[in-house]
């Protein structure tokens, strides 16, 4: 998807390296079945956005990608309304939910538009216009592909600016965490630097995605 060769190493590590770390939450010992299950999706997210900024990422199945992160989002939105810690009410359960069921539909429409262009450019000899709102790129553009659609460029547009939205709020949040604790509290310090490797892990992915999605319009 993506030409320049900076920038597709720039986001490969900015997808993998979350994808790491989610991998290693999915496996760590006393987390909750939802608390894995919710992991190993951000990891395949992950793993899928870093495919997708390299020629072969293309070549990838389009209809698992699909069914797998728009049932995703539904995960997300489920386990929000039926967990039951009694302090957190439904409305702010459902909130904090919003992002990661954005980031899964989101991923789901990226999956969707780009393999319908793969699909389309390989019986259509490599023309400019391989599909109906979208244009194939030259060599020499940042991205292989961008929308043309109007539909399309503002879907991508909007999740652009959302993602870019979540992923800032989650950075905030991971230095918030991660404020240095008193030498004292050595023990609590480490604890609080865990703590923020979550959403700094969660921003970056968001903050990625959005890149992706600019790279569309």
């Amino acid at each position: 998807m993506i030409n320049a060769t900076g920038l597709r190493w720039i986001l490969t590590v900015l997808f993998v390296l979350p994808t790491l770390y989610a991998l290693w939450l999915a496996m760590t010992p006393g987390r909750t079945v939802p608390g894995r299950v919710g992991h190993l999706l951000h990891a395949v997210m992950g793993a899928a956005m870093a495919a997708m900024a390299w020629p072969w990422g293309m070549d990838l199945p389009v209809a698992w990608q699909v069914v797998l992160f728009s049932v995703g989002a539904v995960w997300f939105a489920a386990t929000a309304a039926f967990r039951s810690p009694v302090t957190d009410p439904l409305r702010t359960r459902l909130l904090v939910a919003v992002p990661h069921v954005v980031m899964m539909l989101a991923m789901a429409w990226m999956a969707a538009v780009m393999g319908g262009s793969a699909m389309s450019s390989g019986g259509s000899g490599g023309g400019h216009h391989d599909m109906e709102g979208m244009d194939m790129s030259g060599t020499d553009a940042v991205s292989t592909m961008s929308l043309t659609g109007a539909g399309q460029q503002w879907t991508a547009a909007s999740l652009a600016v959302a993602l870019t939205a979540f992923g800032l709020l989650w950075l905030s949040q991971a230095f918030e965490r991660g404020r240095v604790a008193p030498a004292s509290t050595r023990g609590t310090a480490v604890l609080v630097q865990d703590a923020a490797a979550e959403p700094a892990c969660h921003g970056a992915m968001a903050v990625g995605m959005a890149v992706m999605f600019v790279l569309l319009l």
